[in-house]
C-alpha cells in the first residue's frame, strides 16, 4: 500500500521494506509498527493507478472521540505491533551473530554438535610446613580455603593425590651477593664492630698475601655506622677517606680481603749504623717477638711520596749491636771497655721479599727518625659483600640458612621461593658445591623480584579448585524410560584440565556416577556407542546447572529401574577468578602435624565458561578444523577454546631469532594460557609448519571524557551507565571478553557508545592515554633534549604541560592552545615563557649550545628562528606551527597512529579497567 502526497516527506508506504545488509550483529524484521498499521488500516485499498478499490473507508467519518470502529481499528493495530515484534525478536534470535539469549545462542550452536566450554577449575601448587620430623602423608581431597577479598566469596581447594610430606621444614635463604668489596669508600663487616675508632689507620690486605703484589690498600676511617640487611641482622658500614689506591680494589671480591688493624708499632734502629733498611731486612729500634714469618710490616713516613710501604716477614732474627759501636759498618762491634762501657741493644731484624732497591733503600734511611714500623695486625671484623635486597633470578642460587640434606643430591627437585611479601615463584633445586649452596633451575621465564629475605619451602602439594560431594542421590533409574536426565543440586560443577579428556575438548569433569553399585563412564557423545553400554554425558542449561543424560538403549544403555540407585560423586567450584599469592592458606579442618599452609605463587588455569561473542566467533569455526590445524585459523579457533585460554590471536611472520616463516599465536591471558595452548596444539598442529606460542601482553588504556547531561536526568546515573556500557564484561565496547588482540579503537566507536546510553546529549574533550603515547615515544628523543638548553626549574616540560595533557591528541588541536587546563595563567605568569630576560637567562640563543645538544638541523633552525622572541609568542609553544617546525610528534608516528584510531599493535589488547575511566559531566 502506498499512499502518493505532493510533499515527499508525506509519503507512506506499507508494509515497509526489509533491507539487511551482511555482517550486521542486529537485522531488522519487523514490517510496521501501532503507527504505521493504524494508518494503513484507516486507508483504502488502492488499484495500481491508485484508484480506491474500496469505498466504505472513503465514505467513512469517524464520530466522535471514543468511536467502537476506530477502537476496533486501533486494537488491530496493537495486535499487530506486538505480532511484528515477537516475529522480530524470534527473527533476530534465530542467527547466531544476532542471537542475543544465551538459550538461543546453545540452541544454534547445538546444529554445530559444538560443545561450549564450561568452567574450568584453577590447578596450583602449595606448601606444607610442619611441626615434627617424622614424615606423614596428606590424604586426596584434604581441603584448604582461600583467604576472600572484600566482596568476594571463599574458594575451597583439594589435595589431588596422596602426598607424603617428608622434606624438612621451610629453610631460610638469602641471594647471592655480587661479592663486591666495595661500595663507594666503604665495606661492610658482619654484626657489630667496637674495635674501630674514626681517624684509625687500617689496611685492606688480600688474604695469602705475600708480598709479591699490590693487593693492599691503607686507609684512614672516615665514618662508622650501624647498617640492617633485610633479614634485620645488623652489620657495620665503615668509609674511608678518599684515595687513589683504593681505586685497585674496584672489582676486589669480598672474601678475597681482610681488615686490618695494627696493635703494635716500633722505630727503626736510631743509634750508629751504616744503615737501618736494606734491599731485603730491616733493624728495629728494640726486641718485638711478636712478629712472626708471614706478617705484614708497613712502614710510614709522612715526608715522603707514598708515604708508605708494606712488606712481608720471610724469616725474623734477634741481634745485638752496641749503640756506642765505634764501627758503624758494625754495630756488633764493642767500643773499648776502658775507655767507655759498652752500651748493648738487643734489637729485631725481620727480614722480607726484595722489595727496595738499593737507592730506595737508602731514600727511606736517610730520615730513619721519621718511618715508623707497624706490625701485629688483627682483622677487626669479617667482611662481607653488600646482601642483596632483591632476588632476581640471577644469579640462579641461594645461600640456605643452614645445611640441607637431599635424597638425591644431584638430582633437582621441584620447590618454591618466597619473599617477605608472601610472593613468590617456583622452581628446581639440588645442592651445590657446599650443602649450603642451593643451585637453582626452571625458573620462570618472565622477569620477577623478591625482597629478601627469602623461605624455600620443600613440601609441596598439587591442588585444584573444587569442594567435594561425597554421595549425592540423582534419583531412580526406569528401563522404561530413554534418555533419562538428572540435575545435579551443587553447581558449577568442576571441571579440570585434562589430556585424556571425556567431557570435552582439553578438559574432565570430576563427576562420577554409581548404578546400583557399578560406576558407569562419562563421555563426550552418545555417538557410535553400543546398546548396552554403560556410560552418560553431561551438558550445562543455561542457568549453569550440570544436566547428567543416559542413553536411549540404542545409542547407550538406559538405566536399570530402582529406587534411589543412581548416585554421584563430584566436586563444584569453576572460574576464572582465583586466590591471589599468599591468599590460599586457611586449613579447613586441623591435621596432625601439619602447622601452616602457603602459596607464595598463585594458582592459575581457571576460566569462566566461555561467553557468548567467544561461541559466535569460534562455534562456526570448528566444524571446519575438524580436529586439526591447518590454516591460520586453525590455530587460532584450537587454541581460543583450549580452557585457560582467553583471548587468541594468530600471525604467519617472519621470526628474526630463528630466521624462518612460522605461524605466531598470541593467547592470554596468563602463563598457564600459553601451557595449554601448547598442549592443545600438540595433537592437532601440523608437525612440519613451526608454532611459536607467546603470551599477549595488555596495554592499559586511560580514558578521559567529559559527558553533557540532560538536566532533567541525575548525572551519576547516567554516568554509571555509560561506564556499564564500556566496562561490561560481555558487551561492553572494552570488555574483557569483547575486546581481542590486536584490535584497533575508533574515537567513533567511543562517542557512538556513549551516545548510546540515554541522557547523554554530547561528548567533549575526549583523552586516550595508553603504553603507546608514552612521552618518550611521542617527542623524539632528540627533541627532549630542549630540557638541557633550559633550567629545569624554570622550564620542565613536566612542570609546563600537565601529564594529562601531554597526549598527542591534546597536543596538536588548536583550540585547547586557550584552555586553562593546558597551561595554567600562573604558570605562564611565573616562567614569562616569551620574554626576551627569560631567552637570555638560558641561553637559548647561544650557537654554541645549540650545536652542542643538536636540536634540530642549522637550516631548520634558520628557517623557524628560533632565537626570536616574537616566534615563541607567536606559536605559543604547542600551536601546529611549531608541531611541523620543531617536529615535536614524528611524522612516522603520525602515520602510524592516526588521531582518529588507536592501534596497540601485534601481541598487544587494550584493557581499561574503571579506576583508569575518568568521566567529567556538564549541563547539557
Amino acid at each position: 500500500m502506498t499512499e502518493q502526497s505532493i510533499c515527499p516527506c508525506e509519503g507512506f508506504t506499507h508494509p515497509q521494506v526489509i533491507f539487511n545488509p551482511p555482517g550486521r550483529s542486529a537485522i531488522a524484521y519487523r514490517i510496521g509498527d501501532y503507527t504505521s498499521f493504524r494508518r494503513a488500516l484507516l486507508l483504502p485499498l488502492k488499484d495500481n493507478n491508485n484508484n480506491a478499490i474500496e469505498t466504505e473507508l472513503t465514505n467513512w467519518f469517524p464520530g466522535a472521540e471514543g468511536d467502537l470502529a476506530v477502537q476496533m481499528v486501533e486494537w488491530w493495530a496493537y495486535l499487530a505491533d506486538i505480532l511484528t515484534f515477537y516475529n522480530d525478536r524470534i527473527a533476530n534470535e534465530s542467527y547466531l551473530r544476532t542471537a542475543v539469549l544465551p538459550e538461543s545462542v546453545q540452541r544454534s550452536i547445538r546444529l554445530l554438535g559444538y560443545r561450549p566450554r564450561p568452567g574450568i577449575g584453577a590447578r596450583g601448587i602449595v606448601a606444607a610446613l610442619v611441626n615434627t620430623t617424622k614424615s606423614f602423608t596428606l590424604p586426596q581431597g584434604y581441603q584448604i580455603q582461600s583467604k576472600p577479598k572484600p566482596g568476594q566469596q571463599p574458594q575451597i581447594f583439594e589435595l589431588d593425590v596422596d602426598t607424603p610430606v617428608q622434606f624438612p621444614d621451610a629453610i631460610a635463604a638469602e641471594p647471592l651477593s655480587a661479592e663486591q668489596l666495595l661500595t663507594g669508600n666503604s665495606v661492610l663487616l658482619k654484626g657489630s664492630v667496637n674495635t674501630v675508632k674514626l681517624d684509625d689507620r687500617l689496611l685492606l690486605l688480600e688474604k695469602g698475601w705475600n708480598g709479591t703484589s699490590d693487593g693492599y690498600v691503607l686507609v684512614t676511617v672516615e665514618n662508622i655506622q650501624p647498617e640492617k640487611e633485610p633479614s634485620g641482622k645488623t652489620n657495620t658500614r665503615i668509609s674511608f677517606a678518599s684515595t687513589p689506591d683504593i681505586d685497585r680494589l674496584k672489582t676486589a671480591k669480598a672474601d678475597r680481603y681482610q681488615l686490618l688493624k695494627s696493635n703494635q708499632s716500633a722505630h727503626l734502629y736510631l743509634y750508629k749504623t751504616s744503615h737501618a733498611i736494606d734491599t731485603d731486612h730491616l733493624h728495629l729500634e728494640s726486641i718485638q717477638r711478636d712478629i712472626k714469618v708471614g706478617d705484614p710490616l708497613l712502614l710510614e713516613n709522612p715526608d715522603r711520596t707514598p708515604n708508605h710501604q708494606l712488606i712481608n716477614v720471610t724469616q725474623y732474627t734477634e741481634f745485638l749491636w752496641y749503640a756506642n759501636t765505634p764501627n758503624a759498618n758494625d754495630p756488633s762491634q764493642p767500643p773499648d771497655a776502658n775507655r767507655e762501657p759498652p752500651v748493648p741493644i738487643l734489637h729485631s731484624r725481620p727480614y722480607f721479599r726484595p722489595l727496595f732497591s738499593s737507592t730506595l733503600a737508602a731514600e727511606w734511611d736517610g730520615d730513619r727518625s721519621r718511618v715508623l714500623v707497624r706490625f701485629n695486625w688483627q682483622e677487626v671484623g669479617q667482611l662481607i659483600a653488600k646482601p642483596e635486597k632483591t632476588f632476581d633470578g640471577t644469579p640462579p642460587a641461594l645461600k640456605l640458612a643452614k645445611s640441607l640434606e637431599l635424597p638425591a643430591a644431584n638430582s633437582p627437585i621441584p620447590l618454591l621461593i618466597e619473599d617477605t611479601k608472601s610472593q613468590g615463584v617456583s622452581a628446581k633445586g639440588a645442592l651445590g658445591t657446599t650443602s649450603d649452596l642451593l643451585n637453582l633451575s626452571a625458573l620462570p621465564p618472565s622477569p620477577f623480584s623478591l625482597n629478601s629475605p627469602l623461605s624455600v619451602l620443600f613440601n609441596l602439594l598439587s591442588v585444584s579448585r573444587g569442594q567435594t560431594v561425597p554421595s549425592e542421590i540423582l534419583g531412580s533409574g526406569d528401563a522404561s524410560l530413554a534418555g533419562q536426565e538428572f540435575g545435579l543440586k551443587k553447581s558449577p560443577l568442576t571441571y579440570l584440565l585434562s589430556g585424556d579428556s571425556t567431557s570435552g575438548g582439553n578438559y574432565k569433569s570430576t563427576l562420577r556416577i554409581w548404578v546400583n553399585d557399578i560406576e558407569w563412564q562419562e563421555v563426550p557423545s552418545f555417538y557410535g556407542q553400543p546398546p548396552n553400554a554403560s556410560v552418560f554425558v553431561t551438558r550445562e542449561d543455561e542457568n549453569g546447572q550440570t544436566r547428567v543424560q543416559f542413553g536411549d538403549g540404542f545409542n547407550g544403555a538406559r538405566l536399570p529401574s530402582g529406587i534411589n540407585n543412581v548416585v554421584a560423586r563430584y566436586r563444584y567450584g569453576s572460574g576464572k577468578e582465583a586466590p591471589d599469592a599468599g591468599a590460599l592458606s586457611v586449613i579447613v579442618k586441623p591435621y596432625p602435624n601439619l602447622k601452616a599452609i602457603r602459596n607464595p605463587v598463585p594458582v592459575g588455569g581457571g576460566a569462566d565458561p566461555e561467553p557468548p561473542e567467544q561461541i559466535r566467533r569460534y562455534a562456526p569455526r570448528s566444524i571446519l578444523t575438524f580436529g586439526r590445524a591447518v590454516s591460520g585459523d586453525d590455530y587460532e579457533t584450537i587454541a581460543a577454546q583450549t580452557p585457560g585460554v582467553a583471548r587468541a590471536k594468530v600471525y604467519w611472520t617472519w621470526d628474526a631469532a630463528q630466521q624462518r616463516s612460522l605461524v605466531k599465536l598470541y593467547v592470554g591471558d596468563d602463563d598457564s594460557a600459553v601451557s595449554a595452548a601448547k598442549i592443545a596444539l600438540a595433537g592437532t598442529a601440523d608437525p612440519n609448519r613451526p608454532v611459536a606460542v607467546q603470551l599477549v601482553q595488555p596495554l592499559p588504556v586511560q580514558l578521559t571524557l567529559t559527558l553533557q547531561i540532560e538536566a532533567t536526568r541525575i548525572p551519576e546515573t547516567v554516568m554509571a551507565a555509560v561506564k556499564e556500557a564500556l566496562l561490561n564484561p560481555d558487551t561492553g565496547l572494552f570488555g574483557t571478553n569483547v575486546m581481542q588482540i590486536g584490535q584497533a579503537i575508533y574515537q567513533s566507536q567511543i562517542y557512538a557508545t556513549c551516545m548510546q546510553v540515554p541522557g547523554v546529549l554530547a561528548v567533549h574533550r575526549l583523552g586516550f592515554r595508553s603504553g603507546a603515547f608514552n612521552l618518550l615515544k611521542v617527542i623524539p628523543l632528540e627533541t627532549l633534549n630542549l630540557l638541557k638548553l633550559v633550567p629545569p626549574e624554570t622550564f620542565n616540560i613536566i612542570k609546563l604541560i600537565p601529564l594529562e595533557t601531554i597526549d598527542l591528541l591534546k597536543l596538536v588541536p588548536p583550540e585547547t592552545i586557550e584552555k586553562p587546563k593546558l597551561v595554567s595563567p600562573e604558570l605562564l605568569e611565573k616562567v614569562k615563557l616569551v620574554s626576551p630576560e627569560l631567552i637570555e637567562k638560558v641561553k637559548l640563543v647561544s650557537p654554541e649550545l645549540i650545536e652542542k645538544v643538536k636540536l634540530v638541523s642549522p637550516e631548520l633552525i634558520e628557517k623557524v628562528k628560533l632565537v626570536s622572541p616574537e616566534l615563541l609568542d607567536r606559536v605559543k609553544l604547542i600551536s601546529p606551527e611549531i608541531i611541523e617546525k620543531f617536529k615535536l610528534i614524528s611524522a612516522e608516528l603520525l602515520k602510524v597512529v592516526p588521531h582518529y584510531r588507536y592501534d596497540p599493535g601485534e601481541g598487544r589488547f587494550y584493557q581499561l579497567s574503571a579506576t583508569d575511566l575518568e568521566l567529567h559531566w556538564e549541563v547539557g
